[in-house]
């Protein structure tokens, strides 16, 4: 049984504590991973925008000191061109040589009931620009197609504001990441949007770019790190739990019902770690040799109790055991009493009892002797003990056994009397036999009623009834 035990506990049932490290160790790499990494994703995210930002912000108060606003505000009211609004174009044109952006530009959003667009004042281009496009995009150009009317809106919306603000938006032109500058004439008119766009596209790159690159660190660092965890674990905690897992084992194999206690021995792994395994080790060690010089004391503590016991037990044959039968005795038949009545105190009595009272005794008494009326009890009590072999039998007279019915033979216990009753008809009737080995008895059966029997005694008398009934009907028959 115990070697069935240590092969489940080696191979089935059991998680290796190696395989828990690895796992444990993967899911907190993965894990730190994916934690990291949106982290990173959403810090880096604030910083690239946060960087941009600055970035037009500058651009935007470059080019801004370079407007003459009042001039700029009439050339918008009369669509006509100024100088100043020729030399701004060529400035910001030179914006866009030099810095990396993708427009620069001033517009003023239109918005009314049945129409709506976007007008041009100044859209800033590259030298190459001009020369595919010479005149571009003209002051007072009508873009009415680029924008939807939810794009005219935020920019409409950015440009009521009083200072500079940054937006998404998405236009013919491209996904862009805009900050707006309003241009506030003297009136106080936002007149014109001074506006910088970076293409969305190269931000989100940016941020990919990036966060692949520390992932795949973050990665490596811990793979490098699980690497070193786990031979670091295998040879300080693992490997050594391993070897003394098995020493364990085989010395628990060998010990199981073994009695003799110069082969109770157990293999050192020799443990040297230097940590609490090694310290478990010894114990383990310092363990069995206490145990082998237990099991010497407790040999020897055992010969003397079984002696002991070996007088008890005598004792208890003399007391409890029938001397003509060898069964049970009424003595024992009154503890056994005590044991049932408290079953069904508890609730969990299930027995039947059957009496047996022998017949003819005193004429085989009075015709052959008490040798042979011995002989004719004997005999009768041998074929109950057989048939109900798995139940106590009772000697409470000098004629009268009690058969206590249990668990297997209770179950059987209909076949079972049958049987016996069987048994004793065969041999009253087979005339080959001498007359002290004719057995017959009157029987009786009870069964355990909970709703009528409060004690064993209760079940004892009615099987008692049933038994004088049997004799007396038995009588009958005879005369």
């Amino acid at each position: 049984m115990i070697k069935r035990y240590n092969d489940n506990m080696m191979k089935e049932n059991k998680r290796p504590i190696k395989r828990s490290i690895i796992i444990f160790a993967l899911v907190f790499i993965a894990l730190m991973c994916f934690v990291l990494s949106i982290i990173m994703y959403s810090t880096y995210t604030t910083s690239i925008y946060r960087s941009y930002n600055r970035r037009m912000l500058d651009i935007i108060n470059y080019v801004d000191s370079h407007i003459d606003v009042e001039d700029l505000s009439e050339c918008v009211e009369s669509g006509e061109e100024s100088e100043k609004f020729t030399a701004l174009m060529a400035f910001m044109d030179s914006i866009m040589e030099d810095f990396d952006i993708h427009y620069l530009y001033i517009v003023r959003p239109v918005l009314e009931d049945d129409r709506m667009w976007m007008m041009n004042v100044i859209s800033a281009d590259t030298a190459i620009g001009r020369e595919t496009d010479p005149d571009g995009y003209y002051l007072g150009f009508v873009l009415e197609d680029v924008y939807d009317r939810e794009t005219l809106e935020l920019y409409q919306q950015h440009l009521d504001m009083d200072e500079i603000s940054y937006f998404k938006n998405f236009s013919s032109w491209g996904y862009d990441y805009t900050a707006l500058k309003p241009l506030i004439n003297a009136e106080g008119e936002h007149f014109a949007a001074l506006c910088v766009d970076i293409e969305v596209d190269d931000v989100q790159r940016a941020i990919k770019t990036y966060t692949i690159f520390n992932v795949i660190l973050i990665v490596v660092l811990g793979i490098m790190f699980v690497t070193l965890f786990i031979l670091w674990m295998n040879r300080n905690i693992t490997e050594p739990l391993v070897r003394l897992e098995k020493s364990v084992v085989s010395f628990a194999e060998r010990s199981h019902e073994q009695t003799d206690p110069d082969l109770l021995s157990y293999d050192d792994p020799h443990i040297h770690t230097k940590n609490e395994v090694e310290s478990l080790s010894n114990a383990v060690n310092l363990m069995s040799i206490d145990m082998r010089n237990y099991v010497r004391n407790i040999i020897a503590a055992e010969d003397r109790v079984q002696d002991m016991k070996n007088q008890v037990t005598h004792m208890d044959m003399l007391a409890y055991q029938d001397a003509l039968t060898h069964v049970k005795n009424k003595a024992w038949y009154d503890k056994i009493e005590e044991r049932v009545n408290a079953d069904i105190e508890a609730g969990k009595a299930r027995f039947a009892i059957l009496m047996a009272d022998l017949n003819n005794l005193k004429k085989i008494n009075d015709n052959y002797g008490h040798e042979h009326g011995n002989d004719y009890i004997f005999g009768a009590c041998h074929i109950i003990c057989v048939i109900f072999d798995h139940s106590p039998v009772f000697r409470i007279g000098g004629d009268e056994f009690v058969v206590l019915m249990e668990n297997r033979d209770y179950d059987d216990k209909d076949k079972l009397i049958e049987e016996l009753k069987l048994a004793y008809e065969e041999t009253s009737k087979d005339e080959s036999k001498e007359p002290w080995e004719r057995y017959s008895s009157a029987i009786g059966v009870a069964v355990f009623d909970s709703a009528v029997d409060k004690c064993m005694n209760d079940v004892f008398k009615r099987a008692d009834e049933a038994m004088y009934k049997h004799k007396q009907e038995s009588k009958m028959a005879r005369e």
